[in-house]
């Protein structure tokens, strides 16, 4: 998913509860520990799922640095720290922001940290330094933390979404390895890249990571055919895996649900670029799958049980009229139903944040999502879910949980073939669970290793 916006720099988008820019009680805000920084996953954005990323690295730091402040290094308006409430208590996360337009503040341009960046590895000169790093605080945080990571949206290490959103978000982390000469590179999916210049990019930076965390087996092959095989690389499963779930009180659901709850409540996630053809309008992912009809299709087949109700779910938040837009087009697909049916499907109305939205989640009995972080939020708890995918990302992050088999790609299935592997998965799911909720404690057991590891070693200092 997409790190940069199409605006200057992200922004909130929606209401959250779990990061806030309010000051409530809060705990940790001091360190006496260098400050550890993270790149690539903001709290407030639209995207939950990329949203869950920066707050699963937030509290495996935590977890492991307990007296070290998280800092997050964002493409942001403010420098106005986030308060995150979760495991008991409110934790206050600096922000380090940097922005891209021409009229920005220059301590604040990413085009001024570039330049000093590359200055300051040009001359290495012990007062030149010093001077650029009190003066330009971007070259200061960088070159003083104890740990830098970046997990570039889980799926923007790619030129996926387009050379120009890769190149926005390289542009950062090789500003940070010119001053400090290494970052890790946290779980994500790497590639594909379509272009000559995002693999010599990727190529640059996988060269100079002192970590690089893939969250999906193909993805080492990705990797070692930019660099070879390295001792560097490693396989850890998605951060999201370990995310909090926080139920809300009172769901806004419309229609309610009935007082009564079902007797089988089925989740599905539309996703809206997919929905709306990918940023260009115009089949961005190259879907042999006719998604609206699949979605109608789908919807047609659960509600010919009188007892299934369907819970429809956004994952990503966007205002009106833009194409991540996740409600709007679940309202569409409402709109297509038979009137007769429609007391049946129950639309998550509340921009929820990532937590609660996992929450809501993990009412349903099975699952089908099309946002992978919202099949995440799915498995994590141990609902079957069917990724339907549009990148290969998903296969793989699904594979880490053995449910590989669950996932049907869209660039290979038609409508009808899609939906009769969604039918004949849902015969599975009491058979799958358990085996499921084994391989979730496997996986979430092996992201607090990963992650005492990475935030232990001594990393030795590699040179561009």
């Amino acid at each position: 998913m997409p790190v940069t916006s199409s605006t200057d720099e992200s922004r909130p988008t929606s209401r959250s509860i779990t990061a806030t820019s309010a000051a409530p009680k809060q705990t940790n805000s001091e360190s006496p520990t260098p400050p550890v920084i993270l790149m690539g996953a903001a709290l407030d954005t639209g995207n939950r799922g990329v949203s869950a990323l920066g707050t699963s690295l937030t509290w495996l730091v935590k977890q492991n640095k307990p007296a070290s402040q998280v800092n997050l290094l964002l493409s942001r308006r403010t420098s106005e720290p986030y308060f995150l409430r979760g495991k008991g208590q409110t934790l206050q996360v600096g922000v380090l922001n940097y922005r891209w337009a021409p009229r920005a503040k220059l301590r604040e341009s990413i085009f001024l940290w570039f330049a000093m960046a590359c200055l300051y590895r040009a001359i290495p000169v012990g007062p030149w330094r010093s001077f650029l790093r009190s003066r330009l605080p971007l070259i200061g945080a960088s070159a003083s933390a104890s740990f830098v990571g970046d997990i570039r949206g889980g799926d923007s290490f790619s030129d996926i979404y387009g050379l120009g959103n890769f190149v926005r978000g390289s542009l950062p982390v090789i500003s940070v390895l010119l001053v400090r000469g290494r970052i890790a590179l946290l779980p994500q999916t790497y590639g594909p890249y379509k272009s000559p210049w995002a693999r010599a990019i990727a190529r640059f930076i996988l060269r100079r990571a002192e970590a690089i965390v893939s969250r999906d087996r193909e993805s080492l092959t990705t990797i070692n055919s930019l660099i070879g095989q390295s001792p560097r690389t490693h396989f850890c499963p998605d951060v999201a895996f370990s995310l909090e779930s926080i139920r809300p009180e009172n769901i806004q659901l419309e229609p309610p649900l009935p007082s009564e709850r079902p007797a089988r409540l089925v989740g599905l996630n539309v996703n809206g670029l997919m929905f709306h053809g990918g940023y260009n309008r115009a089949n961005m992912f190259g879907l042999r799958l006719d998604y609206h009809d699949f979605l109608k299709r789908l919807l047609a087949a659960w509600l010919k049980d009188p007892s299934t109700h369907v819970l429809l779910v956004p994952h990503t938040f966007a205002p009106p009229g833009r194409v991540e837009s996740d409600p709007e087009a679940c309202r569409v697909v409402l709109s297509s139903l038979d009137p007769s049916l429609a007391h049946r499907v129950h639309l998550v109305t509340a921009e929820y944040d990532q937590n609660e939205i996992k929450g809501v989640i993990g009412l349903c009995d099975f699952f089908v999502g099309s946002r992978m972080h919202a099949c995440i939020a799915a498995l994590s708890q141990g609902i079957p879910a069917v990724g339907i995918a549009y990148s290969k990302k998903f296969r793989g992050v699904f594979e880490t949980v053995g449910m590989e088999d669950w996932v049907i790609d869209g660039r290979d299935a038609d409508a009808e073939t899609a939906l009769q592997q969604v039918l004949a998965l849902d015969q599975q799911c009491a058979s799958v669970r358990p085996r499921l909720k084994q391989k979730v404690a496997e996986a979430q057991e092996t992201l607090r290793v990963t992650f005492r590891k990475l935030l232990a070693a001594d990393h030795p200092r590699s040179q561009p």
